[in-house]
């Protein structure tokens, strides 16, 4: 055993090393010292306790937003992976865009942007989907894209469909 341990707590424990970016509150300090003086610890254990106190203290403090983070991911992963939304996610979120920027008001719209952003509401699968419906109905389409003529040639509604001879002899009456 070394020389500290043997004799107990200091008189005065030294001021305990805590990390970078990381205060102890003197009032905790202090009554953490008391602590420490009854159980006659020398400074080398209270240090061990210290250290002990700051990482619990430092992980029960991430978890929450560690949990956060995690639902968020799991969203964003449900949103890409759902039938509806998923595989057109891209035209959604720009859906979505469009309709927010319908508003009319920049700031409104920007402030509702990173309300989103903030609180993470806006990667909820559910959020998406119901904002989506509203984006369709408030929004206009866009361009259809054409294949090209119908493989029944332009003809008069009122007629019925072409024949495959009358295709081949269309002066043919």
């Amino acid at each position: 055993m070394n020389k500290e341990a043997q004799t107990g707590a200091p008189e005065t424990y030294q001021e305990f090393k805590v990390p970078d970016g990381y205060a102890l509150d003197p009032e905790v300090a202090a009554e953490a010292g008391k602590m420490f003086k009854d159980l006659n610890l020398p400074q080398a254990a209270a240090q061990q306790l210290v250290d002990y106190y700051v990482k619990k203290t430092n992980e029960s403090f991430r978890q929450p937003f560690d949990a956060y983070q995690d639902i968020r991911k799991g969203w964003v992963e449900e949103a890409k992976n759902h039938p509806e939304i998923g595989r057109n996610l891209d035209q959604v979120i720009t859906t979505i865009s469009k309709a927010i920027d319908g508003i009319g008001d920049a700031k409104l719209a920007s402030d509702f942007r990173a309300a989103m952003d903030f609180t993470g509401a806006g990667d909820n699968p559910a959020f998406i989907r119901v904002f989506y419906k509203f984006a369709q109905q408030l929004t206009e389409g866009g361009a259809v894209k054409g294949t090209g003529p119908a493989a029944t040639g332009q003809q008069n509604p009122a007629q019925g469909p072409r024949s495959p001879a009358h295709a081949l002899y269309p002066n043919l009456t």
